[in-house]
C-alpha cells in the first residue's frame, strides 16, 4: 500500500487546523506489523492422564498421517487470571453484616437508655409531688386556727382577761395559761 503526498498528485493542500504545521516532503513507507509470537511448545510433563484409545481407530495412526502423530501440540494458552471476586464479595458482606450487628446493638442500648431514662423522669416527678405536698401541709399547719386547735387538744386556753405584756421581769410572759 503506498501512498502519495500532496506535492506528487498535484493537489492544493488543505487549509492546516489551528496550531497545525503544514507537512511537506515524502512520507516514509510504514513498517510492517510484528507477527503475534507463536507460542513454544511445553515440555513434555503434561500432567493429565492419557486418554485410552478404544474404538475403530484403535492402533491407526491419527489422521494426518505419521507426521501428524509426531508433531508436538501446541501449548495450551493460558487465559489470564480471572479476578477473585469471592473474597471481595465476602469482605463486603462481612462489613454488611458488622455494621448492622453493630447498629441493632447501638439501637438496643439507646432503648434500654431512654427506659431508664423514662424512670428516673417519672420518679423525678412523683418526688416533685410529693414534695409540694409536703410543702402544703407545713403551710397549713403555720395557719393561726390550725395553731389554736392544736393547743385546746394540748389542755391550753387562751386568757382573754389577762394581757402579757412583754417584759423581762415576768415569769409569766409569753407562757400559755394552763388550765383556766
Amino acid at each position: 500500500m503506498t501512498t502519495r503526498t500532496e506535492q506528487e498528485s498535484g493537489q492544493a493542500p488543505k487549509t492546516p487546523t489551528r496550531g497545525a504545521v503544514p507537512k511537506t516532503g515524502q512520507r516514509r513507507p510504514e513498517a510492517p506489523h510484528p507477527a503475534k509470537p507463536v507460542p513454544q511448545p511445553r515440555p513434555e510433563t503434561d500432567r493429565r492422564r492419557p486418554r485410552p484409545e478404544s474404538g475403530p481407530s484403535r492402533g491407526r495412526p491419527p489422521a494426518g498421517g505419521r507426521a501428524a502423530a509426531e508433531r508436538p501440540r501446541p501449548a495450551a494458552m493460558r487465559r489470564p487470571a480471572r479476578r477473585q471476586r469471592a473474597p471481595f464479595v465476602l469482605l463486603v458482606v462481612g462489613l454488611l453484616c458488622g455494621g448492622l450487628v453493630s447498629l441493632l446493638l447501638l439501637n438496643t442500648v439507646l432503648a434500654r437508655d431512654s427506659i431508664a431514662a423514662s424512670k428516673l423522669v417519672d420518679e423525678i416527678s412523683a418526688a416533685r409531688l410529693q414534695n409540694e405536698q409536703l410543702k402544703r401541709e407545713i403551710e397549713e399547719r403555720k395557719l393561726p386556727e390550725v395553731i389554736a386547735k392544736q393547743a385546746e387538744d394540748l389542755g391550753m386556753k387562751q386568757s382573754l382577761d389577762k394581757v402579757n405584756p412583754y417584759t423581762s421581769g415576768s415569769t409569766e410572759t409569753g407562757q400559755a395559761v394552763q388550765g383556766q
